[in-house]
């Protein structure tokens, strides 16, 4: 073998290649990449810190108002609640939907699209119910005061089989009872009747007179109960579809709180309750019975309070001007109806229109089988689908209920008079006048009636139903007195009756007297029979205002207008008698 044919020795003066260029640039790439995403992640991670905090939030200045109750809420005021730990669900935070839906948000901001609509901030229930929040439902058997309503919630979200149990067995038994006595067919018309949703009243006198028709025995009693247990079962459902927030709500920082203080980001918002529990329902009946929620007040309240006596002690006013003190326990037990003082507590109602539902459905399509009013099915179907699945609040489809004492003098007679006031308007204009001391011609002030003291209206004096050519009205009779009163006042009534007979003959007389002596001197000067002729038309009515208006509604001005009529009657004739 040659020289030229050995191959070299490998030695350490002649090395293997160097890395290819290619190798060294895929090396520095990732490096850099390792670099910039371990920096990423740390801009992403303060990034998310910073943007979870409440302060960021309120740096969006639509976001002004619901960061200012949100800090004087219990939740941002002493527990620091961040908005993110509620509304976003356990685990939905870090998802790609929550980043997005946070990425429309910033868009809407800075397009200018935001403010075009209500926030529709949704807080599951889940957020609620982590172990560091409420998970361990302890709040579920605690009493809860809202304003003067001892609450539970387990009594409303908890409810059990054995809960239930009496009702269901009432409910069976009337149905078995009216099966017999009406036959399944009239019971099947009846069934649907008192399954219709709507106002109580108007539905309840459908039972009645369909019943009549049937020339049936069944009471009236007895088909409210039925329709109320039937309704109830669809309240008692409704209560699983119940999300925190159809109770919680916002309520700005500047808004009335809805139990008289300021308005806090997660306030309970009574107005649920009273859709719940008065809405097509009648008055302390059903859901809406007055004592499922309040106790009665203790000791006594004052009802008249003391008045100065013009004339002396001896006056007839005597016994009026002394102040009268009422207990509610003496008006319960005596079976003093609630309605009699409290008329006005409910106001309005919460049924649901078509208008209603137009807001959200505008299309004709989504209402090609619409039917008014609705049944029970139907409220359960769209209650599910609305509140269930789409997280609706009751106030998005129900009008506001309101329920409280109003304060201001003759209003609480409003309620009362609600119904007869849809066919005549001014129907009790007179009863009202002289309820509230108001003569006809104007010319006589007076004081209200003494009720008011104790905002006594219509019904409770009127309480006897009897039967004439328009369907029936309803009197008042003695014994409303002596429900309230007691026996002492007895006689009252009588006493009241024949004293404004008496006074009544007299202004009678006196106005007579006067206007046949108008319609005699008709050769006296213009100035002396116009004088006597308003004397006459002011006292004529006062004296068709007692007598329209009927002087028991307030026997003291009734008797203080008569007087004024005799006497202005008596001033006209003398006027004419003189000439």
């Amino acid at each position: 073998m040659s020289d030229q044919d050995k191959k070299p020795e490998s030695t350490e003066e002649n090395p293997s290649p160097a890395p290819s260029r290619k190798r060294r640039w895929a090396v520095r790439l990732f490096i850099a990449f390792a670099i910039l995403s371990v920096l990423g992640a740390s801009v992403l991670g303060v990034a998310e810190h910073e943007t979870s905090k409440a302060d960021f939030c309120a740096s969006c200045h639509i976001m002004e108002p619901y960061y200012a109750s949100w800090s004087a809420d219990l939740h941002g005021s002493k527990l620091d609640v961040a908005c993110v730990e509620c509304h976003y669900a356990p685990g939905e935070r870090t998802t790609i939907k929550a980043k997005f839906r946070g990425l429309s948000q910033v868009t809407s901001y800075f397009s200018g699209r935001y403010g075009s609509g209500r926030p529709r901030a949704y807080v599951s229930n889940l957020s609620c119910l982590t172990a560091k929040c409420h998970g361990d439902k302890k709040f579920m058997d605690k009493a809860i005061q809202v304003g003067t309503v001892k609450f539970s919630h387990a009594k409303h979200l908890a409810r059990t089989e054995e809960m239930e149990q009496p009702q269901q067995a009432r409910l069976e038994e009337l149905q078995k009872q009216l099966r017999d006595t009406l036959g399944e067919e009239h019971f099947n018309e009846l069934q649907i009747l008192g399954s219709i949703a709507g106002s109580a009243k108007p539905r309840y006198d459908a039972m009645v007179a369909q019943c009549e028709q049937w020339e049936s025995t069944v009471d009236r009693e007895t088909l409210v109960e039925y329709s109320q247990l039937l309704h109830r079962d669809v309240r008692i459902t409704q209560l699983n579809d119940l999300q925190c927030t159809n109770c919680h709500a916002y309520s700005s920082p500047n808004q009335e709180a809805f139990n008289g203080k300021t308005g806090h980001h997660f306030q309970v918002a009574t107005t649920t309750c009273y859709t719940c529990h008065f809405n097509n329902e009648d008055y302390n009946t059903g859901t809406s019975t007055c004592l499922s929620c309040h106790t009665p007040p203790q000791g006594e309240i004052l009802v008249h309070a003391e008045k100065e006596l013009k004339g002396g002690e001896d006056n007839d006013d005597a016994a009026a001007a002394k102040p009268v003190m009422m207990n509610h326990t003496d008006m319960l037990a005596r079976k003093v109806a609630c309605i009699s003082c409290h008329a006005d507590a409910i106001q309005h109602d919460a049924t649901v229109t078509r208008r209603d539902c137009e807001r959200c459905h505008d299309r004709p399509e989504f209402f090609k089988d619409w039917k008014e009013p609705f049944t029970l099915d139907l409220v359960k179907h769209y209650h599910s689908v609305h509140v269930e699945r789409q997280k609706a609040k009751c106030q998005d489809c129900h009008a506001e209920i309101q329920h409280k004492l109003v304060r201001e003098e003759g209003n609480f007679l409003t309620s009362a008079l609600a119904d007869c006031a849809r066919c005549h308007p001014n129907h009790h204009t007179e009863q009202v006048g002289l309820l509230l001391g108001h003569s006809g011609s104007g010319a006589v002030q007076g004081e209200p009636n003494l009720m008011f003291g104790s905002r006594t209206n219509c019904s409770g004096c009127h309480t006897e139903l009897t039967d004439d050519l328009h369907g029936g009205i309803v009197k008042a009779t003695e014994q409303s007195c002596i429900a309230c009163h007691g026996d002492k006042h007895e006689d009252t009534f009588m006493k009241w009756k024949l004293g404004l007979e008496l006074v009544m003959e007299d202004a009678d007389s006196a106005y007579a007297n006067a206007k046949k002596l108008l319609d005699e001197k008709t050769e006296l000067p213009a100035e002396v029979r116009d004088e006597a002729a308003k004397l006459i038309r002011d006292a004529e009515a006062d004296l068709r205002m007692v007598k329209v208006g009927n002087g028991l509604h307030n026997i003291t001005f009734a008797m203080e207008l008569l007087d004024s009529v005799t006497t202005r009657c008596r001033q006209a004739a003398t006027l004419l008698s003189k000439e």
